[in-house]
Protein backbone atom coordinates (compact mmCIF):
# COMPACT_ATOMS: atom_id res chain seq x y z
CA UNK A 1 0.00 0.00 0.00
CA UNK A 2 1.20 3.65 -0.74
CA UNK A 3 0.18 4.64 2.24
CA UNK A 4 1.57 2.04 4.30
CA UNK A 5 5.33 2.48 2.78
CA UNK A 6 5.01 6.62 3.30
CA UNK A 7 4.56 6.17 6.41
CA UNK A 8 6.72 3.54 7.61
CA UNK A 9 9.36 5.62 5.70
CA UNK A 10 8.84 8.77 7.69
CA UNK A 11 9.13 6.68 10.93
CA UNK A 12 13.04 7.33 12.40
CA UNK A 13 15.41 5.68 11.54
CA UNK A 14 19.35 5.47 12.86
CA UNK A 15 21.04 8.33 11.54
CA UNK A 16 24.57 8.56 9.49
CA UNK A 17 27.22 10.77 10.51
CA UNK A 18 28.90 10.48 7.28
CA UNK A 19 26.30 12.69 4.97
CA UNK A 20 23.26 13.41 4.55
CA UNK A 21 20.33 11.52 2.31
CA UNK A 22 16.89 12.07 1.89
CA UNK A 23 14.78 10.19 3.99
CA UNK A 24 13.01 8.16 0.85
CA UNK A 25 16.31 6.82 -1.31
CA UNK A 26 14.77 4.62 -3.68
CA UNK A 27 13.96 7.08 -6.30
CA UNK A 28 14.92 6.39 -9.82
CA UNK A 29 15.37 7.97 -13.50
CA UNK A 30 13.77 5.81 -16.17
CA UNK A 31 13.85 7.21 -19.75
CA UNK A 32 12.29 10.77 -19.32
CA UNK A 33 10.26 9.73 -16.37
CA UNK A 34 11.83 10.79 -13.49
CA UNK A 35 10.25 9.02 -9.79
CA UNK A 36 10.30 11.05 -7.11
CA UNK A 37 10.12 9.87 -3.40
CA UNK A 38 9.62 13.78 -2.11
CA UNK A 39 7.73 16.79 -3.80
CA UNK A 40 8.26 20.51 -1.99
CA UNK A 41 5.80 22.90 -3.19
CA UNK A 42 6.20 26.10 -2.02
CA UNK A 43 4.35 29.09 -3.57
CA UNK A 44 6.33 31.70 -4.78
CA UNK A 45 10.20 32.90 -5.12
CA UNK A 46 10.29 36.59 -6.73
CA UNK A 47 7.97 38.73 -4.42
CA UNK A 48 9.67 42.04 -4.06
CA UNK A 49 11.20 42.87 -0.74
CA UNK A 50 10.37 39.49 0.68
CA UNK A 51 12.15 36.21 0.96
CA UNK A 52 11.67 33.42 -1.36
CA UNK A 53 9.92 29.95 -0.06
CA UNK A 54 12.27 28.38 -2.40
CA UNK A 55 15.30 29.89 -1.86
CA UNK A 56 16.09 27.57 1.49
CA UNK A 57 16.16 24.34 -1.10
CA UNK A 58 18.16 25.30 -3.69
CA UNK A 59 20.72 26.47 -0.80
CA UNK A 60 20.62 23.39 0.93
CA UNK A 61 20.14 21.01 -2.06
CA UNK A 62 21.91 19.62 -5.01
CA UNK A 63 18.80 20.73 -7.22
CA UNK A 64 21.19 21.33 -10.20
CA UNK A 65 18.54 17.86 -12.27
CA UNK A 66 15.56 19.53 -14.02
CA UNK A 67 12.67 18.20 -15.56
CA UNK A 68 9.89 20.35 -17.51
CA UNK A 69 6.26 19.79 -17.44
CA UNK A 70 3.40 21.23 -19.42
CA UNK A 71 1.32 23.52 -17.77
CA UNK A 72 4.17 24.27 -14.61
CA UNK A 73 5.48 27.71 -15.27
CA UNK A 74 9.25 26.97 -13.50
CA UNK A 75 10.79 23.85 -13.88
CA UNK A 76 10.70 20.57 -11.50
CA UNK A 77 13.93 20.62 -9.62
CA UNK A 78 15.40 17.78 -8.14
CA UNK A 79 18.31 15.84 -6.28
CA UNK A 80 19.67 12.41 -7.15
CA UNK A 81 18.49 11.08 -3.95
CA UNK A 82 14.36 11.88 -4.71
CA UNK A 83 13.79 15.44 -3.15
CA UNK A 84 11.76 17.55 -5.52
CA UNK A 85 10.94 21.46 -5.46
CA UNK A 86 8.33 23.14 -7.54
CA UNK A 87 6.94 26.51 -6.68
CA UNK A 88 2.55 26.24 -6.87
CA UNK A 89 2.51 30.01 -7.80
CA UNK A 90 0.35 31.96 -5.44
CA UNK A 91 -3.52 31.37 -4.57
CA UNK A 92 -5.73 28.29 -5.08
CA UNK A 93 -6.19 28.42 -8.61
CA UNK A 94 -2.38 28.68 -9.52
CA UNK A 95 -1.72 25.47 -6.50
CA UNK A 96 -4.38 23.47 -8.27
CA UNK A 97 -3.59 23.87 -11.73
CA UNK A 98 0.38 23.17 -10.94
CA UNK A 99 -0.41 20.22 -9.22
CA UNK A 100 -2.70 19.25 -11.59
CA UNK A 101 0.04 19.48 -14.19
CA UNK A 102 2.56 17.88 -12.13
CA UNK A 103 0.09 14.76 -11.82
CA UNK A 104 -1.20 14.50 -15.35
CA UNK A 105 2.62 14.28 -16.46
CA UNK A 106 4.41 11.36 -18.18
CA UNK A 107 6.96 12.94 -17.39
CA UNK A 108 6.99 12.65 -13.17
CA UNK A 109 6.51 8.99 -11.79
CA UNK A 110 4.12 10.57 -8.60
CA UNK A 111 2.18 7.45 -7.65
CA UNK A 112 4.00 7.05 -4.23
CA UNK A 113 5.20 10.72 -3.33
CA UNK A 114 4.81 12.64 -0.23
CA UNK A 115 3.99 15.50 -1.50
CA UNK A 116 4.40 18.67 1.14
CA UNK A 117 3.31 21.92 1.09
CA UNK A 118 5.95 24.16 2.97
CA UNK A 119 5.52 27.68 2.97
CA UNK A 120 4.27 31.02 5.47
CA UNK A 121 0.81 31.38 6.56
CA UNK A 122 -1.50 34.37 9.05
CA UNK A 123 -2.37 33.06 11.99
CA UNK A 124 -4.53 34.03 15.52
CA UNK A 125 -2.30 36.45 17.83
CA UNK A 126 -2.80 33.62 20.40
CA UNK A 127 -0.34 31.61 18.09
CA UNK A 128 2.96 33.08 17.94
CA UNK A 129 5.03 34.38 15.03
CA UNK A 130 7.66 31.71 13.53
CA UNK A 131 5.51 28.96 14.98
CA UNK A 132 4.70 25.88 12.83
CA UNK A 133 1.78 24.36 11.81
CA UNK A 134 0.64 20.56 10.81
CA UNK A 135 -2.54 20.50 9.03
CA UNK A 136 -4.41 18.01 9.78
CA UNK A 137 -7.73 19.52 8.07
CA UNK A 138 -7.60 22.38 5.18
CA UNK A 139 -10.90 23.86 5.13
CA UNK A 140 -11.72 25.94 1.81
CA UNK A 141 -12.72 29.80 3.10
CA UNK A 142 -13.98 30.49 -0.27
CA UNK A 143 -16.78 27.74 -0.20
CA UNK A 144 -19.72 30.29 1.51
CA UNK A 145 -22.46 32.58 0.66
CA UNK A 146 -22.28 36.07 1.37
CA UNK A 147 -24.49 38.56 2.23
CA UNK A 148 -24.89 42.07 3.08
CA UNK A 149 -24.55 42.81 6.61
CA UNK A 150 -27.54 44.32 7.36
CA UNK A 151 -29.83 41.88 5.70
CA UNK A 152 -29.91 39.88 9.05
CA UNK A 153 -29.27 39.38 12.62
CA UNK A 154 -28.09 36.16 11.48
CA UNK A 155 -24.68 37.40 10.25
CA UNK A 156 -23.36 38.18 6.97
CA UNK A 157 -22.52 34.29 6.49
CA UNK A 158 -24.18 31.01 5.71
CA UNK A 159 -22.81 27.83 4.15
CA UNK A 160 -22.92 27.49 0.37
CA UNK A 161 -26.20 25.31 -1.07
CA UNK A 162 -24.81 24.17 -4.22
CA UNK A 163 -21.86 22.88 -2.99
CA UNK A 164 -22.63 21.07 0.32
CA UNK A 165 -19.63 20.06 2.57
CA UNK A 166 -17.42 19.90 0.00
CA UNK A 167 -14.28 21.83 0.89
CA UNK A 168 -13.10 20.16 4.17
CA UNK A 169 -9.85 17.93 3.49
CA UNK A 170 -8.86 15.90 6.22
CA UNK A 171 -5.34 14.94 5.81
CA UNK A 172 -4.42 11.36 6.54
CA UNK A 173 -3.97 11.50 10.98
CA UNK A 174 -1.03 8.72 11.06
CA UNK A 175 0.91 10.81 8.51
CA UNK A 176 0.19 13.89 10.26
CA UNK A 177 1.03 11.78 13.43
CA UNK A 178 4.35 10.39 11.98
CA UNK A 179 5.63 14.00 10.24
CA UNK A 180 4.76 15.55 14.18
CA UNK A 181 6.81 12.95 16.35
CA UNK A 182 10.23 13.88 14.39
CA UNK A 183 9.47 17.38 15.43
CA UNK A 184 10.21 17.25 18.28
CA UNK A 185 14.24 18.49 18.97
CA UNK A 186 13.43 21.33 16.54
CA UNK A 187 14.50 24.93 17.82
CA UNK A 188 12.29 27.63 16.22
CA UNK A 189 13.41 31.05 15.63
CA UNK A 190 11.90 33.36 16.86
CA UNK A 191 11.75 37.33 15.48
CA UNK A 192 14.40 39.74 16.42
CA UNK A 193 11.66 42.33 17.01
CA UNK A 194 9.76 39.51 19.35
CA UNK A 195 12.29 39.30 21.95
CA UNK A 196 10.24 39.61 25.14
CA UNK A 197 6.97 37.61 23.54
CA UNK A 198 6.01 33.95 23.84
CA UNK A 199 8.35 31.45 22.14
CA UNK A 200 6.89 29.14 18.83
CA UNK A 201 5.71 26.19 18.73
CA UNK A 202 4.95 23.17 16.96
CA UNK A 203 1.36 22.21 16.49
CA UNK A 204 -1.04 20.71 14.53
CA UNK A 205 -4.81 21.92 13.89
CA UNK A 206 -6.81 23.43 11.07
CA UNK A 207 -5.54 25.37 7.82
CA UNK A 208 -8.25 27.88 6.22
CA UNK A 209 -7.26 28.60 2.91
CA UNK A 210 -8.69 31.08 0.98
CA UNK A 211 -7.94 33.22 -2.61
CA UNK A 212 -8.76 36.37 -0.61
CA UNK A 213 -6.31 38.30 1.08
CA UNK A 214 -7.86 39.74 4.91
CA UNK A 215 -6.70 41.04 7.43
CA UNK A 216 -8.92 42.10 11.03
CA UNK A 217 -11.19 41.64 13.51
CA UNK A 218 -14.55 40.95 11.87
CA UNK A 219 -12.99 39.13 9.31
CA UNK A 220 -11.21 36.86 11.60
CA UNK A 221 -14.58 36.09 13.46
CA UNK A 222 -16.10 35.34 10.57
CA UNK A 223 -13.30 32.69 9.73
CA UNK A 224 -13.65 31.31 12.83
CA UNK A 225 -17.22 31.01 11.93
CA UNK A 226 -16.33 29.42 8.98
CA UNK A 227 -14.17 26.74 10.89
CA UNK A 228 -16.96 25.84 13.46
CA UNK A 229 -20.27 25.60 10.98
CA UNK A 230 -17.69 22.76 9.07
CA UNK A 231 -16.74 21.36 12.90
CA UNK A 232 -13.04 21.78 12.57
CA UNK A 233 -12.44 24.94 14.79
CA UNK A 234 -10.42 26.27 16.14
CA UNK A 235 -8.43 27.53 12.75
CA UNK A 236 -4.88 27.97 13.32
CA UNK A 237 -3.76 29.41 10.78
CA UNK A 238 -4.83 30.97 7.28
CA UNK A 239 -3.33 30.58 4.25
CA UNK A 240 -4.06 30.72 0.30
CA UNK A 241 -2.66 27.85 -1.73
CA UNK A 242 -3.58 24.28 0.29
CA UNK A 243 -7.34 24.07 -0.65
CA UNK A 244 -6.03 23.95 -4.41
CA UNK A 245 -3.21 21.50 -3.67
CA UNK A 246 -5.44 19.44 -1.73
CA UNK A 247 -8.26 19.33 -4.34
CA UNK A 248 -6.05 18.33 -6.88
CA UNK A 249 -4.32 15.76 -5.07
CA UNK A 250 -7.77 14.41 -4.24
CA UNK A 251 -8.95 14.24 -8.04
CA UNK A 252 -5.76 11.99 -8.45
CA UNK A 253 -6.30 9.61 -5.58
CA UNK A 254 -2.98 10.97 -3.57
CA UNK A 255 -4.99 13.39 -0.87
CA UNK A 256 -3.67 10.80 1.58
CA UNK A 257 -0.03 11.57 0.65
CA UNK A 258 0.15 14.90 1.98
CA UNK A 259 1.28 16.79 4.42
CA UNK A 260 0.89 21.10 5.14
CA UNK A 261 3.67 22.66 6.86
CA UNK A 262 3.14 26.48 7.37
CA UNK A 263 5.23 28.89 9.45
CA UNK A 264 3.70 32.15 11.29
CA UNK A 265 4.59 35.07 8.91
CA UNK A 266 2.10 37.08 10.98
CA UNK A 267 -1.28 37.82 12.74
CA UNK A 268 -4.67 38.11 10.85
CA UNK A 269 -6.04 40.85 12.96
CA UNK A 270 -4.79 43.84 14.86
CA UNK A 271 -2.95 43.33 18.08
CA UNK A 272 -3.04 47.03 19.19
CA UNK A 273 -5.84 49.71 19.04
CA UNK A 274 -5.02 49.90 15.10
CA UNK A 275 -7.21 49.53 12.52
CA UNK A 276 -7.19 46.64 9.82
CA UNK A 277 -5.55 48.94 7.21
CA UNK A 278 -3.26 50.69 9.63
CA UNK A 279 -2.00 46.90 10.47
CA UNK A 280 -1.49 45.57 7.63
CA UNK A 281 0.35 48.21 5.83
CA UNK A 282 2.62 49.23 8.27
CA UNK A 283 6.05 48.81 7.80
CA UNK A 284 7.02 46.09 10.09
CA UNK A 285 4.16 43.62 8.76
CA UNK A 286 6.37 41.89 6.81
CA UNK A 287 9.11 41.19 9.44
CA UNK A 288 8.16 37.54 10.49
CA UNK A 289 8.51 36.39 6.80
CA UNK A 290 12.05 35.57 7.24
CA UNK A 291 11.58 33.40 10.44
CA UNK A 292 8.31 32.00 9.33
CA UNK A 293 9.29 30.59 5.71
CA UNK A 294 12.71 29.12 7.88
CA UNK A 295 10.72 27.70 10.99
CA UNK A 296 8.27 26.17 8.19
CA UNK A 297 11.58 24.43 6.13
CA UNK A 298 13.04 23.27 9.77
CA UNK A 299 10.41 21.55 10.22
CA UNK A 300 9.76 19.83 7.07
CA UNK A 301 13.36 19.15 6.64
CA UNK A 302 12.96 17.54 10.33
CA UNK A 303 9.84 15.30 8.43
CA UNK A 304 11.43 14.42 5.06
CA UNK A 305 15.23 14.85 5.54
CA UNK A 306 18.41 13.03 6.84
CA UNK A 307 22.43 13.87 6.97
CA UNK A 308 22.38 14.88 3.44
CA UNK A 309 25.99 17.31 2.25
CA UNK A 310 25.41 20.57 1.95
CA UNK A 311 25.84 22.75 -1.46
CA UNK A 312 29.30 22.83 -1.11
CA UNK A 313 29.55 18.78 -1.24
CA UNK A 314 27.03 18.31 -3.28
CA UNK A 315 26.71 14.88 -4.93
Amino acid sequence: MKLARIVEAIAPRPESPARRTVLFPWATESGVSVSLDVLVLPAFEDLPGLPGELTPWTREYDLSRTVEVDGVPEPVRYTKSGLGVVPTGIGKTAAATTVTALLGSDRLELAETLFCTVGVAGAPPELPVGSVVLAETIVDWDDKCRFDPEDSEDGPLAGNPYTGEAGVYDLDPGLVDRARGRTGNISLRRPDSAADSARPTVTTGTNLCGDELWHGRELAAQAAWLAKRRDRDPYRVTEMEDAGTARALSRFDCLDQYLSVRGVSNHDRPTDDRSARESFFDETFEDGFAVGIANAVAVARAIVDRPEPGPDRRE
